[in-house]
């Protein structure tokens, strides 16, 4: 059926908590809300606003509005255990004041609050010069994402017969595969942009998230495989993505990691597959390249533009303009519009990853990379689709030319110390290689070193660049790609095991 906004949020209030999905509970979940993205406010009141959030100084302003309508599927021990359908709406007002973010926010789009707001954020400010509030100039969000099949035109029953087939794949598999668990989230969000500097821009995003998890257990021995697969894109995500194929690969790597031995440990070279593997580069490398810690000079390289870090075989890019990929959005959360952006060439520091603070405090070019959580945040600089690009080697080659070492299949987490670029990683799949070949899984694997060791020991890159999806938390969170080709690493990194 169809609601009006204002009891679609009544709804949601009492309904957001998780709900066993009987049949007849299958009516919630097919709820549609009648107009749930209204219009923000119009140029008369976003001048007004952007002028009172100036009322004491400032460089720029700036209102962010956005609207998100999600749907959130649970499938646990064969049955739906959870349904919620969130909407969230709200404005967000900010001041820019040299390095300075005076923000405020609101929940919904009422003008007296929003101007209470801007009042609020103008306090970050305090300068007898007011800047004028330019003329908007809409701008056209440059179309890095398309959909053929809007996912509100696909029912709920048809995305849980998609779960069950992945559920029943998984469990297939192996007599050895004892749990399964699969969480299938879309969302579609409005987003709009309008600053004092005469920008107004917005689009619409629509994302689907998809984690499956396997637990296989043999002889007191267990392990958890997972896939995810996402992108923002509509129902059509489905003809080149298949949720069965991520649950045989998630229960492929439940099942082999059980006859995993304990891993060898010391310096050593390491392989590290194509795809998710991109997550070390995005940890040990590209956050020391956001620009808030390159201006406050608390990355290792942020004396590094121009010179070189790494060998002839790197470049690494920061791409949001790839086509539908999870981390692009078109224009970032400030407006400006996504790019790709190439910040090691051949080993050199070419650039970095920007705000609009960040790129005027350097005199540079914004990026594209001013991104949020969500209306409750202001923008900081953070990477979108994050990848080591292509080489010339063949994958096998490297394999087979490697006597001895570890190969590193999947990441399970990281962390880096900006300023030192000390890293480190646990492995949740890996291998021995022996006399150039990929022999036993090893359990227990860390990996421990730091970024600019990793880049200058870098021998090897294959041309199957892979992209994986993830989420990134800096403060906040936010959706990202990280991917690599596959990569061998002679030095560098201290292989940490049990053997």
């Amino acid at each position: 059926m169809k609601i009006k906004r204002r009891e679609f949020m009544g709804q949601m209030m009492m309904l957001s908590a998780a709900s066993f999905l009987a049949p007849g509970l299958l009516k919630f979940a097919e709820l549609k809300a009648e107009n749930v993205l209204s219009p923000p406010f119009d140029d008369d009141q976003f001048r007004v606003l952007l002028s009172k959030a100036l009322a004491r100084g400032g460089d720029f302003s700036e209102i962010y509005f956005e609207s998100v309508q999600s749907l959130s599927l649970k499938l646990s021990e064969r049955v739906f255990s959870e349904a919620t359908l969130g909407f969230s709406e709200g404005t967000g007002i900010r001041t820019v004041d040299g390095i300075k973010n005076g923000y405020a926010y609101i929940n919904g789009i009422d003008f007296a609050g929003a101007k209470e707001a801007a009042g609020t954020a103008a306090f970050i400010a305090n300068s007898p010069r007011i800047i004028e509030v330019a003329e908007p100039v809409v701008k056209r969000a440059p179309g890095y994402i398309t959909v053929k099949i809007p996912l509100d035109s696909i029912s709920e029953a048809r995305k849980m017969e998609l779960m069950e087939q992945a559920e029943q794949t998984a469990r297939g598999y192996s007599p050895h595969v004892k749990q399964v668990d699969i969480t299938y989230y879309d969302h579609f969000k409005k987003r709009m942009v309008a600053n004092s500097d005469g920008l107004k821009i917005d689009n619409e995003l629509p994302l689907i998230w998809i984690v499956i998890e396997v637990l296989a257990e043999k002889d007191g021995v267990r392990h958890q495989g997972r896939s995810r697969i996402s992108a923002h894109q509509g129902f059509e995500f489905f003809d080149e993505n298949s949720m069965v194929e991520a649950a045989k690969e998630a229960a492929r790597e439940s099942v082999d990691m059980l006859a995993a031995k304990p891993a060898p440990g010391g310096t050593m070279p390491v392989v590290m597959e194509c795809g998710w593997g991109g997550v070390l580069m995005h940890e040990a490398v590209g956050h020391g390249l956001e620009g808030d810690l390159i201006h406050r000079g608390t990355s290792i390289y942020a004396d590094k533009l121009g010179r070189k870090v790494a060998s002839d075989l790197v470049t690494l890019v920061d791409d949001s303009s790839w086509p539908n990929a999870r981390g692009t959005t078109e224009f970032d959360d400030e407006g400006t519009p996504g790019q790709r952006n190439v910040l090691i060439e051949n080993g050199v520091v070419t650039g970095f990853m920007h705000d609009l603070i960040s790129a005027k405090k350097l005199n540079m070019s914004p990026t594209g990379n001013g991104r949020r959580e969500s209306y409750h945040h202001y923008p900081i600089p953070r990477m979108t689709n994050t990848f080591l690009d292509n080489g010339k080697s063949n994958p096998a080659d490297i394999i087979a030319d490697t006597p001895k070492g570890i190969y590193i299949k999947s990441l399970s987490w990281g962390s880096v110390d900006t300023i030192s670029g000390q890293f480190n990683f646990a492995v949740r799949e890996a291998y021995l290689i022996e006399n150039g070949k990929i022999t036993d899984p090893v359990s227990g694997v860390t990996l421990i070193g730091r970024g600019i060791d990793v880049l200058t020991n870098i021998d090897a890159v294959g041309n199957d660049l892979k992209l994986g999806v993830g989420i990134c938390g800096k403060d906040q969170w936010v959706p990202v790609t990280s991917g690599q080709p596959t990569v061998r690493v002679t030095r560098g990194i201290t292989v940490g095991g049990r053997a």
